[in-house]
């Protein structure tokens, strides 16, 4: 994605509305240890960060972490008529929360958003 960011061939789409939660895979990782530490047993949860994003969110923050240039924004119509599949994905509304994971057996994230987590890899490749 950095890549694509900084050859500006990755836009935000206007007016985004869609909502992703993400998750960090050291923080899955913590969270299926401490479920199967001090959950009850056959409990579901929702293992994300703190608080979902868009993917135009997501794509504008990291380019401005990257040090790339800003993306240019295009209109919803154009990726629909260009990837309509892709647009699905992206612009899809999953407000997840782990209120019950943090109430269950005492888990929070690491990385409690995205933009931490993607601070903490770029470090790591530093």
């Amino acid at each position: 994605m950095i890549h694509l960011l900084r050859r500006r061939m990755l836009p935000v789409i206007r007016n985004d509305q869609g909502v992703l939660p993400f998750i960090r895979v050291d923080d899955a990782v913590s969270a299926t240890i401490a479920a199967l530490d001090r959950a009850p047993a056959g409990a579901a949860y929702d293992i994300v960060d703190d608080r979902p994003d868009s993917m135009s969110e997501v794509i504008a923050g990291l380019a401005l972490k990257a040090g790339a240039p800003r993306p240019f924004s295009v209109p919803l119509w154009l990726p629909r008529l260009l990837s309509p599949y892709m647009t699905g994905l992206v612009s899809i509304r999953l407000p997840l929360s782990n209120a019950k994971a943090r109430a269950d057996f005492g888990w929070a994230p690491k990385y409690p958003t995205w933009r931490e987590g993607v601070a903490g890899i770029l470090e790591d490749a530093a």
